[in-house]
C-alpha cells in the first residue's frame, strides 16, 4: 500500500472515531444515535429516497460516460466520492427544508461547533499541500479534493440551515 492509500485509510478511521465522539458530545442525552419522532422518520424516509435516486442518476451518467469512452481528467475515486457527497447533500438539504434535520435530542449549538471542527479538520489536508506547492505539481485531482468536496457539502448545508432559520424567524415574526 502506498503512502496516499495508508493516509486515506488512517484519515477514515480517525474521522469515524471522531464523528462518534462528537455525536455523543453534541446530543443532549449523551447518546450517539439521534432520536426522531414518527413524522420526522416518515419525511426522512422520503429524503433518503431522493438521495438514493440522485446517486443512481449520477451513476448512470458515469456509466454513459464510460460507454462513450469519455474520460475526464479526474481520478475515478474522486468521481465516485462526488456521487456520495451529492447524495448526502440532497439528503441533508431535503431534511433542512422539511424541518427534520434536527432530531429530538440534538443540541443545535453543539452541532454547529461540530460543523466548525469538521470544516477545520477538512481544511488541514487542503492547506498543507497548498503551502508546500504540491497543487502546482499534481493539480486538484488528488486526495485533498475529497476534503474540498466535504467542505463544500458542509458549507451548502450550513447555508441552507441559516436561510431556513431566517425564513422561519421572519414567518414567526409575521404571525405575531
Amino acid at each position: 500500500m502506498n503512502a496516499k492509500g495508508a493516509g486515506f485509510i488512517f484519515g477514515i478511521m480517525v474521522g469515524a472515531i471522531l464523528v462518534l465522539v462528537l455525536l455523543k458530545m453534541a446530543n443532549k442525552d449523551g447518546r450517539i444515535k439521534t432520536e426522531y419522532d414518527e413524522r420526522q422518520e416518515k419525511i426522512r424516509g422520503r429524503a433518503y429516497k431522493c438521495a438514493f435516486y440522485t446517486m443512481v442518476y449520477y451513476q448512470v451518467i458515469l456509466v454513459c460516460l464510460s460507454f462513450a469512452e469519455i474520460t475526464l481528467p479526474i481520478d475515478s475515486y474522486i468521481m465516485e466520492f462526488f456521487g456520495i457527497i451529492l447524495g448526502c447533500t440532497v439528503l441533508g438539504g431535503y431534511c433542512v427544508w422539511h424541518d427534520v434535520y434536527w432530531g429530538l435530542n440534538n443540541d443545535h449549538r453543539r452541532y454547529y461547533i461540530v460543523f466548525g471542527v469538521c470544516l477545520f479538520l477538512n481544511l488541514i489536508p487542503v492547506i498543507v499541500p497548498a503551502i508546500r506547492g504540491e497543487y502546482t505539481k499534481n493539480g486538484l485531482s488528488d486526495a485533498p479534493m475529497l476534503n474540498i468536496m466535504v467542505m463544500f457539502m458542509m458549507i451548502v448545508l450550513l447555508a441552507e440551515l441559516g436561510i431556513k432559520h431566517l425564513i422561519d424567524k421572519k414567518t414567526e415574526n409575521g404571525e405575531d
